[in-house]
């Protein structure tokens, strides 16, 4: 395994695998597969690596606030689990900027849990297609709808300016 590689500088999000402590079972597949490897230069893996770091991090956390719970009640028993639910708060936050950073790409990711657990994210991009074909051609669509002047108005006369193939100023 290749030293731990930064996923991304602005959140801090580093890949866990290579980590001391690693706890695999924490650390969900993408898509119903293995994570891409941690040196992987493709945009899209990339970004799946950012997300699996995030959601790794949830169920850290989460695994943390279920031992608080654990504990019998009382008033330390309260203070840690604030601080557990302060911690998945700071995750989600981080979680949630990934979600807005990548959405006008076309990236949706949606978490499958199991037990409290993200086990799967289901990640789409909107630079490749449902089979995984990347998307190069871009279409364009045009559409011809006329929309007929009243009797007596000229083109010329409108006080907008009109332009585009099938503008007749006769």
């Amino acid at each position: 395994m290749t030293a731990t590689t930064k996923t991304d500088v602005q959140n801090g999000l580093q890949d866990p695998r290579s980590e001391t402590g690693f706890r695999p079972s924490f650390y969900p597949r993408a898509n119903g597969k293995d994570a891409p490897p941690v040196d992987s230069a493709a945009q899209n893996d990339r970004i799946i690596l950012e997300f699996l770091a995030a959601y790794y991090q949830l169920n850290c956390e989460y695994f943390r606030l279920l031992n608080v719970r654990e504990q019998p009640d009382s008033q330390g028993r309260s203070e840690a689990e604030r601080e557990r639910l302060q911690a998945i708060e700071k995750v989600l936050i981080l979680r949630d900027g990934l979600e807005d950073r990548y959405a006008p790409l076309g990236v949706v990711v949606e978490p499958a849990v199991k037990e409290g657990f993200t086990v799967d994210l289901k990640i789409s991009f909107g630079n490749v297609d449902a089979a995984g074909r990347r998307r190069s051609d871009f279409y364009t669509i045009t559409a011809f709808v006329p929309i007929p002047l009243p009797k007596g108005v000229k083109i010329e006369d409108l006080p907008i300016q009109i332009e585009g193939p099938g503008i007749s100023t006769e």
